[in-house]
């Protein structure tokens, strides 16, 4: 969907966040309000990423621990 790969740890979906957040700083900074909204689906996109890849996690570990 976006603009970067699929990431495959949580630090590398928060930091695709920060960047998409910091490009949004930038478009405002020169008035471009348009392109900035254009960019929130893809910080929903990866704010998902970043939580699927917690469950997985989550989910890992229960299944060591037989929870």
């Amino acid at each position: 969907m976006g603009f970067f790969a699929r990431p495959s740890t949580v630090r590398e979906a928060s930091a695709n966040i920060r960047e998409v957040e910091a490009s949004q700083r930038r478009l405002r900074a020169r008035g471009d309000h348009a392109a900035a909204r254009d960019l929130d689906a893809e910080i929903r996109h990866q704010q998902a990423e970043k939580q699927r890849i917690a469950d997985e996690h989550v989910r890992g570990i229960n299944e060591i621990w037989g929870e």
